[in-house]
């Protein structure tokens, strides 16, 4: 007898110990769920970041395609490379994973395609941030080559307007204010121009390869993970 209750104390106790679990793993997958959410937005505003570059090093190639350094003027290549920035850093939404991963809550998670994806979305992430470093490098590249060959010594204020309303001030009067400055290139070799030009070809390849294919199989692994763990757990 004494065995018995002992038993079903022993049993009692572990129906108790899988309930909580599984309430666990339900609050964790909600908060998982809204991180998720989050992190999507951020992406696809970084993807537009990235194509907006690229868009910029598009018209800067066309621009210089067939034309000797005779035509190009300081003013027209500070416009060109007036959009020069990487893209922002990655803002991942982590709480509620590291919570998961140093607490060994993982083991909550019944389900092992949940548990493999949440893995695989982590592991995901930290690659990305690794790239953004490399990205960063490439960058970095970038305006030093600029440095070199176009004079930056234009008013503050001007360079403010042209940041924050390139696209309307260009078709005004506002490129003339800006020629009247008398700027010159910093350099007199079109070789120095065309290196510069190879370091925007070689970032924008990147930025390709993560806004049209990396970043977009990121968002549909955090909406396919959003998906499941809704369905497991009977959330809206």
């Amino acid at each position: 007898m004494l065995f018995l209750a002992v038993f079903c104390g022993f049993l009692a106790e572990n129906q108790r110990e899988h309930y909580i679990e599984k309430i666990r793993a339900r609050q964790y997958a909600r908060s998982l769920i809204n991180d998720l959410r989050k992190d999507t937005v951020m992406v696809t505003w970084i993807i537009e970041e990235m194509k907006s570059s690229n868009k910029w090093t598009d018209s800067l190639i066309k621009f210089f395609k067939n034309k000797p350094i005779e035509q190009i003027r300081n003013i027209d290549l500070f416009i060109l490379t007036s959009e020069d920035e990487l893209y922002s850093p990655y803002t991942w939404n982590r709480a509620t994973l590291e919570q998961i991963k140093n607490s060994g809550s993982l083991r909550y998670f019944s389900n092992d395609s949940i548990i493999n994806r949440i893995t695989s979305y982590d592991a995901r992430t930290h690659h990305m941030d690794e790239d953004y470093n490399g990205d960063e490098e490439r960058s970095n590249r970038v305006d030093e080559k600029r440095n070199q060959i176009v004079d930056l010594n234009y008013p503050r204020e001007i360079i403010s307007a042209l940041r924050t309303n390139r696209d309307s001030l260009m078709k005004t009067d506002f490129i003339n204010k800006l020629n009247s400055e008398n700027l010159r290139l910093l350099t007199s070799s079109i070789n120095d121009i065309k290196k510069y030009v190879n370091e925007k070809i070689t970032l924008r390849k990147y930025l390709e390869g993560r806004s049209e294919r990396e970043l977009p199989r990121l968002i549909k692994s955090a909406k396919e993970l959003i998906i499941l763990l809704k369905k497991e757990y009977h959330l809206k």
